[in-house]
């Protein structure tokens, strides 16, 4: 049973945009990384114990601790490659995230991946020590010395979250504190509407925020951006970083074909499941194709926007059918912009009505280099992939600089997101994250956007499959 207003959402959108993304989605994917031996032709073998539904960093996750403790796992994934809402993927003589890109070591979970498998670490400058600071009030481009404007944002950010140590006392706790409950109904544009702050500092606080609600302010919940503060203990520096300074520096499709291969369980690429049953023996899934596979038990990590394409049977506990339908906030988008110009070592941001929201250097260069940009959705409105189209802005805050390529990805319209990283909207955390946390007889879920700390982000992944896995081998070992 396919989610309706999901399905209304895609099928919706500017059929010329539906066309870029479908030929972006074959052109990246072309230049993706594949596990070794990951195929869509084998057939699945009889006996599985447990089906993995979904490749990303929270299936990978569990397939691997549960192929560690001895059980046969087989994991199905819709797309022809690994990753999920992670993209590694060509850019002219370079190769660029395309989705979920950063780590920091306040991220616990991926920080250990990285040191299990000798990961290499590299800087994202414009983040990491920037040599300018830029951002756009009331239509002009202003620009004072980088501590200057820093001090201006830490300001903001340290009011804005002065209710985080009441609310999340230990941020990785599965659920809201009396004091979250109250604060719940709270989007971020409500909390800011409250404080008092120059022109200026509020366009550069709703660049701050937008960004890291990857959607409109109006949508994302207040206790969300309490939650990301209490993480990195009220440091305004550190939450940056968090989110913006240090990456894989062979990408994250190396990391998460390390985890697969260290896994050592059978993959099946290409292939989407449209319904899952149970009864007391076990699951049984039909794909698209109408192929059918059976476990004693099942994995669920799929993002919680496309939880509606699957029939579940019997139905999922109200809340998972309800953030199905409702959805959470992050609908943005990300693109990369290859420049020709003197690129300096920069950041610029922009309030929401902007293209983009953020824009920082991720390659500087004396004749040209490369920047990464966040923004608002689009909708369909603007081809991510047409130079012509973003240059103008470009050039509001850097007028030497054109721009040669861009190369973006609209997750709205990938089927198997239907949207970015998760921000739950005002009152859905109190409502919904119990029932979307819940196993439900042999089917138990996983998924960053599930997780209890880093909640969209690679690391919250990671945290979800490895505490899934645990559950699901515990009860293999109960009921062996």
């Amino acid at each position: 049973m396919e989610d309706k207003t999901c399905a209304a959402s895609a099928a919706g959108a500017d059929g010329s945009a539906r066309r870029r993304f479908l030929k972006l989605a074959s052109t990246a994917a072309a230049a993706s990384v594949l596990p070794a031996g990951a195929g869509a032709a084998a057939p699945a073998k009889p006996g599985y114990d447990v089906v993995v539904v979904g490749g990303g960093f929270a299936g990978v996750t569990a397939a691997r601790e549960l192929a560690h403790r001895g059980a046969r796992v087989l994991l199905l994934e819709a797309r022809n490659r690994l990753g999920g809402r992670t993209f590694y993927s060509k850019f002219g003589e370079r190769k660029v995230e395309l989705g979920g890109t950063w780590i920091h070591y306040t991220q616990p979970h991926v920080w250990a991946e990285v040191m299990r498998y000798g990961m290499e670490i590299a800087e994202t400058p414009g983040v990491a020590h920037p040599d300018r600071v830029l951002w756009m009030s009331e239509g002009k481009v202003l620009e004072i010395p980088v501590m200057e404007n820093w001090a201006l944002l830490e300001d903001a950010l340290k009011r804005f979250h002065a209710e985080a140590g009441e609310v999340f006392e230990r941020p990785f706790m599965a659920g809201l504190s009396a004091a979250g409950r109250k604060l719940d109904h709270l989007s971020i544009a409500d909390r800011m509407a409250a404080m008092e702050m120059s022109p200026a500092q509020r366009d550069l606080m709703n660049a701050m925020m937008a960004t890291n609600c990857h959607g409109p302010i109006a949508t994302g919940a207040y206790t969300e951006m309490l939650r990301w503060w209490s993480l990195v203990d009220g440091d305004a520096a550190r939450l940056l970083y968090s989110c913006a300074r240090y990456k894989l520096k062979d990408g994250t499709a190396a990391l998460i074909e390390r985890m697969a291969e260290d896994g050592g369980f059978d993959v099946r690429l290409s292939t989407a499941v449209a319904e899952l049953s149970q009864d007391a023996a076990g699951v049984s899934l039909v794909t698209e194709a109408d192929e059918r596979i059976s476990a004693r038990y099942a994995v669920v990590a799929v993002p919680v926007n496309t939880a509606g394409q699957i029939e579940f049977s019997p139905p999922l506990r109200p809340g998972k059918t309800a953030m199905a339908k409702e959805h959470h906030a992050g609908k943005g988008h990300k693109l990369y912009l290859k420049v020709k110009g003197r690129l300096e070592t920069l950041i610029f941001f922009a309030p929401e009505t902007e293209l983009f929201t953020m824009v920082f250097t991720d390659q500087p260069g004396e004749d040209g280099g490369v920047l990464v940009a966040f923004g608002p959705p689009l909708d369909g409105k603007v081809d991510l992939n047409d130079p012509k189209a973003v240059e103008p802005f470009v050039r509001r805050f850097l007028p030497h600089l054109s721009v040669e390529q861009v190369l973006g990805y609209d997750w709205g319209l990938d089927p198997y997101s239907r949207g970015t990283w998760c921000t739950l909207r005002p009152g859905q955390f109190g409502k919904h994250l119990e029932d979307l946390r819940a196993r439900e007889g042999r089917v138990f879920f996983a998924g960053a956007d599930i997780a209890t700390g880093w909640r969209g982000f690679i690391d919250g992944a990671i945290e979800s499959g490895l505490q899934v896995g645990q559950a699901v081998a515990a009860e293999l070992r109960g009921r062996a």
